[in-house]
């Protein structure tokens, strides 16, 4: 019994000291409380070293006490009689409610000072409306008016405040969960009702998304990735697209692949300055600016992006967009290359590094 259960507090202990450093996947590091990233991190890694170091101290006197009792009053197969039977111990018994309530009362009470904390509004931060339907994201910047689905651009060292809520299209939408792993923690995004969450990103680079809320078939699938540039350069990102709009292209396999857009596509997706679409559908105004296919699941490149608009029923189940069996591999290259083409010129997210 004794070496079972010191076997499951080996391997408890193995876990946690492989999840207390960043770990490497496909060669980006994730660290979801990285202290570098935001001074929300900073605030939940002391929340976490105080809870932890309770916990700590728990396991070492509740394991130090069943170990001692453990090995002092083990059976030797020398016993003739039932050991003396005692009452217990007043004293004691109230030590372990005390201790343990007051340790709740001090982390209850740290808890909240942090939620205070950071949910206390920042004057002059920018506002992101977020929408999260099945299964990709919507992002709205609210002051500058330009949207944009599945990759957030912001600035590094400006508070942005995320108003966030789930789609609202005809039919609601289920209930999703809006998280920024390595930056920030979690909202529920919630048809008809609005959550925010506050963050000043800190580090150049690109973090990834997810939903933390099942919600449906998908729901390991329903990404995003949020790009964190200088703000000079998010500066021109937002001019460039206000200013964006589209233009008749000349290039035979870009003319083609406009005019299969407004066949197959542009009643459902907003391209601006060619189709105004529908809003529970992805903007891909500036889809060739973007390093992601299908809300964060491959990257922007020709071969993902050609099965995905021939099939992407078949590449992420449960979404709403049908397949387009109808079309050939030449029409499915010519609809890629025009998605490509509509892009804020001299912006490239694709090199920054990834937490």
């Amino acid at each position: 019994m004794l070496q079972r259960s010191l076997g499951w507090i080996a391997l408890l202990m193995l876990g946690m000291a492989l999840a207390a450093e960043p770990g490497q996947a496909g060669g980006h590091t994730l660290n979801i409380i990285d202290p570098q990233a935001s001074a929300f991190n900073r605030e939940v890694r002391g929340l976490l070293a105080w809870v932890m170091g309770f916990a700590a101290l728990v396991f070492v006197v509740v394991m130090g006490a069943l170990t001692y009792v453990t090995i002092k009053f083990r059976r030797t197969g020398k016993e003739t009689q039932e050991p003396e039977q005692i009452h217990g111990n007043d004293r004691l018994e109230v030590a372990w409610t005390v201790i343990p309530t007051v340790i709740v009362l001090i982390i209850f009470g740290l808890t909240a000072q942090s939620m205070f904390k950071l949910d206390r509004p920042t004057p002059g931060a920018m506002v992101v409306e977020v929408k999260g339907w099945q299964f990709w994201w919507d992002f709205h910047y609210k002051d500058q008016g330009v949207r944009n689905s599945n990759e957030l651009i912001l600035p590094v060292g400006k508070p942005v405040r995320f108003e966030i809520t789930g789609g609202d299209g005809g039919n609601y939408d289920v209930i999703h969960s809006f998280r920024i792993t390595s930056m920030v923690g979690a909202r529920d995004a919630i048809p008809g009702v609005i959550t925010h969450i506050e963050v000043t990103p800190e580090k150049v680079g690109t973090y990834y998304g997810q939903c933390v809320e099942l919600c449906g078939a998908s729901h390991a699938n329903m990404r995003f990735r949020v790009k964190v540039v200088p703000q000079e350069e998010f500066d021109r990102w937002i001019e460039g697209a206000k200013a964006y709009q589209a233009t008749s292209p000349t290039d035979p396999v870009l003319a083609r692949g406009g005019e299969l857009y407004q066949q197959q596509c542009a009643a459902c997706h907003a391209l601006k300055g060619v189709s105004q679409g529908l809003p529970q559908n992805p903007d891909l105004t500036f889809f060739g600016n973007r390093t992601t296919v299908g809300a964060g699941m491959w990257p922007n490149k020709p071969e993902y992006l050609e099965r995905w608009i021939k099939n992407s029923p078949g590449m992420k189940p449960g979404i709403k967009m049908p397949a387009f069996p109808q079309l050939s591999d030449d029409d499915v290259k010519a609809i890629a290359a025009y998605l490509m083409s509509h892009k804020v010129e001299g912006l490239d997210f694709s090199n920054l590094e990834k937490f």
